[in-house]
């Protein structure tokens, strides 16, 4: 009896290894065309525009500037808003805008957090909600939609372009003006979206910048390309006032789907079929940026790093809460879509649309075929002192076309690791989280399936809208819980030194301007810039910077040593902190708050190591002040 049951497993999971293959090989042709697509195009275009000269700020800057309404949905974001919008409000380089925040009047904690912040910001607008929430995220969207065109003739201005973004959203300074240079030549424009970097042990967050990395570098580029359709990303999204205009729905004129959970996918899906035009734009700019010198050498220095005009994010951290999100994000692509959509005539939609959709297969071939590669390594462990049973090794040999369909799998799935990896090294500029990447592509499977399963779940036991209905069934906003980074991740994004210039009258507005047009040439930082064109002096430079920072001076003649008690700090800590030029300014015992002098706050690396290397204690810090 026990030997038919190895026998009957043996044939069954053959049969599923030789299925499973085939199917791979399957899905993997289109992966396989977007690779070669991109490096081929990629050649041709560094071959025909090497006289190009880049985009540059000077073109950005030249472009008379066009009124921009950011659309913000919020529910229950009372603990990241606030921050998001002081923290964007600050760094956007634009003036003509607007920050159109969506919430809802049983959700007090965050109207109040949007109205506090709009007593201070001009830029700001708390858009409350005629209905209770949650509703869900297109139908806040779509209210935000109203208020905008109602709020527009206050200002006897229209507004010409339309911006998505979430409440844990960094903004790039540039992205503004990006889609202002282009629109109203384009009717949508997608920038990169990128995971912020965090701690490699967060695998959950890093399978994300994988996947970003590799869609927003090569994927959506080949899809623009073959003139495809780009997909929304739900933040960094520019529309012009003339496509959500053809999207409006002729009786409530609301552009925005309510009957999709993945209303930015569908929002530039019917942008295509309406044959409006998309572009997904992957310019970057050249800035000096802290680094570690080397992976065997000590200390940070600053180099020119390319950075692209990106919106950036903190990221699910927890499995579970990936599993939420990334179920959410099949159901409205791959299911609701299809059922919606179904297939345009046009092939080039068609293709698209089949690699997204295709999502219901891959994630179950990758994750079941884990169990399979399983089954087999512990059936030729058990069985290899058995004689008596077949070996896969036997039944390979018999039919050779397995043996090089698995070949042929083996190397379609080395092909797409290494893809991944350059995607990431190209966006984080180090080779150690594009080598995590391979690990994290297994654990990203199993994540990937369990997403599906779930998905398969909550879709097919949520009540569908029926077909003489007029009312679509509006699926609920089934919220993903948002972060905004902290101060130390922040740092490159802080409030721009040039807005303190002009706020302590230090410079005029063309001496700004010329400095400005000088660091973009360079990729130096700005405060070296005009310490350089002698419209700054170092001791001015560090009182801005106490302010930017927000951290309080402390004059250096005042240095002194400090003794900590006995195991507060390891001596190698405390070597360490002198290696690195961090001096030791105050330590209270009761509340293990550690005060500590710097002579550079741009820094946010050596800023991140420090707080890590002092935990537990409450680690604050200072500038120092040469000139004092």
């Amino acid at each position: 009896m026990a030997n038919e049951l190895v026998l009957s497993l043996f044939f069954l999971f053959w049969y599923f290894l030789t299925i499973l293959a085939v199917l791979f090989i399957i899905s993997g042709l289109d992966d396989l065309f977007f690779d070669v697509y991109y490096w081929t195009r990629y050649l041709i275009r560094l071959w025909r525009t090497r006289k190009f000269e880049p985009l540059s700020y000077e073109q950005l800057a030249k472009k008379e500037e066009q009124m921009i309404a950011i659309l913000v949905p919020c529910w229950h974001e009372a603990g990241v808003i606030g921050t998001m919008l002081r923290h964007n409000c600050y760094s956007i380089d634009y003036t003509n805008y607007y920050i159109f925040v969506g919430v809802y009047p049983n959700d007090p904690a965050t109207v109040n957090e949007v109205q506090e912040v709009a007593k201070t910001i001009k830029n700001v607008q708390c858009v409350i909600g005629k209905t209770p929430g949650p509703t869900n995220k297109a139908a806040n969207l779509n209210g935000v939609y109203d208020y905008v065109r109602e709020f527009e003739k206050t200002l006897d201005q229209p507004f010409n372009i339309f911006v998505f973004q979430d409440s844990e959203d960094i903004i790039h300074p540039l992205s503004l003006k990006l889609y202002n240079y282009l629109i109203p030549r384009k009717e949508m424009i997608q920038i990169p979206v990128f995971p912020l970097q965090v701690p490699y042990k967060n695998f959950t967050h890093w399978l994300y910048a994988d996947e970003f990395s590799e869609n927003h570098t090569k994927d959506i580029i080949v899809r623009e390309s073959i003139q495809g359709h780009v997909p929304s990303a739900g933040v960094g999204t520019a529309f012009s006032r003339h496509a959500l205009h053809v999207l409006e729905d002729p009786e409530t004129k609301a552009p925005f789907a309510t009957n999709s959970l993945t209303e930015d996918y569908r929002t530039s899906l019917a942008i295509r079929v309406h044959k409006l035009k998309q572009i997904f734009v992957s310019q970057y700019i050249t800035k000096m940026k802290w680094q570690r010198r080397s992976f065997f050498r000590k200390g940070y220095v600053q180099k020119p790093t390319r950075e692209y005009i990106a919106t950036r994010a903190l990221f699910p951290m927890e499995y579970k809460k990936a599993v939420r999100q990334k179920a959410r994000w099949i159901i409205g692509i791959v299911f609701q879509e299809w059922q919606h959509t179904q297939w345009p005539k046009e092939w080039r939609i068609k293709f698209t649309l089949a690699h997204d959709r295709k999502a219901f297969l891959t994630h179950f071939i990758n994750g079941f075929g884990y169990f399979v590669f399983l089954f087999w390594l512990l059936y030729s462990l058990l069985t290899f002192s058995s004689p008596q049973y077949p070996s896969l090794q036997e039944e390979l040999n018999n039919n050779p076309w397995v043996w090089w369909l698995i070949v042929a799998v083996t190397i379609i799935m080395l092909e797409r690791m290494l893809q991944r990896m350059i995607a990431v090294k190209r966006v984080y500029h180090s080779w150690i989280p594009a080598l995590l990447s391979i690990p994290r592509a297994f654990y990203g499977n199993v994540l990937n399936l369990h997403a599906l399963i779930r998905a398969y779940k909550v879709y097919y036991e949520t009540p569908k809208t029926p077909q003489n209905s007029t009312q679509p069934t509006q699926p609920a906003w089934d919220k993903t819980d948002h972060h905004f980074p902290g101060s130390h991740i922040l740092t490159p994004y802080k409030v721009k030194i040039g807005d303190l210039l002009l706020k302590n009258n230090v410079i005029t507005k063309q001496e700004l301007e010329q400095a400005i047009l000088e660091q973009q040439k360079t990729g130096e930082r700005l405060g070296e810039v005009l310490e350089r064109l002698k419209l700054l002096t170092p001791q001015k430079l560090v009182q801005l910077l106490s302010e930017q920072y927000n951290l309080p001076l402390f004059p250096q003649s005042q240095l002194k040593d400090i003794t900590l008690p006995e195991h507060t700090l390891s001596k190698r800590t405390l070597r360490w902190l002198t290696e690195h030029h961090v001096h030791l300014i105050n330590f209270e015992p009761q509340s293990k708050r550690l005060v500590l002098g710097l002579n550079d706050p741009t820094n946010e690396l050596l800023i991140e190591k420090i707080i890590n290397r002092t935990l537990p204690l409450k680690t604050e810090f200072v500038l120092l002040d040469p000139s004092a």
